[in-house]
């Protein structure tokens, strides 16, 4: 009795073994997609007038950046929302944004933000250029500024021309 026990438990551990190492196999089949042929990966080769999902991410998270720098501990937080990305084809762009010859790897963009000043910040810090201070929520709201964003051969991105007007 024990002998055959062992036997069905030995029959059961090969084909669990079996059937482990065949997944690992077709699994290993499946040819990795490299990262700069994924879409939205920042070495996409994917236009980034094409490709306004990606644009609008990276313009948020450089932005946050920016402003963590530029205003260090005193605002404790950020409302970013990108308003508005023009093309070089864009037909909405003002003059002199159309002055500004965009590459295909290059987009103009609109944006409105908040700040949270953190505690014992001033909160007219926050305001030059423009926006205003909301007493019910003690976020300095409403500002607006305009930039351009440049993606470089090496795939990395940057805001530049970032201001309130072109």
């Amino acid at each position: 009795m024990k002998k055959l026990v062992l036997l069905v438990l030995t029959v059961c551990l090969v084909f669990a073994l079996a059937a482990c190492g065949g997944a690992a196999k077709e699994e290993a089949a499946e040819p990795e997609v490299p990262k700069s042929e994924q879409e939205g990966s920042a070495g996409s080769n994917i236009p980034l007038k094409d490709n306004q999902e990606e644009a609008e991410k990276q313009i948020t998270d450089l932005l946050q950046k920016q402003f963590e720098e530029a205003y260090g501990d005193k605002i404790d937080d950020t409302r970013i929302k990108v308003t508005k990305i023009y093309t070089a084809e864009d037909e909405q762009a003002n003059d002199a944004l159309k002055q500004e010859n965009l590459s295909e790897d290059e987009v103009a963009f609109e944006v409105q933000y908040d700040l949270h000043p953190s505690e014992g910040t001033d909160y007219n810090e926050l305001l030059p250029a423009n926006g205003e201070y909301d007493e019910a929520s003690g976020w300095v709201v409403d500002k607006s500024a305009v930039g351009i964003l440049r993606k470089a051969d090496d795939g990395s991105y940057e805001v530049t021309d970032f201001g309130t007007g072109w």
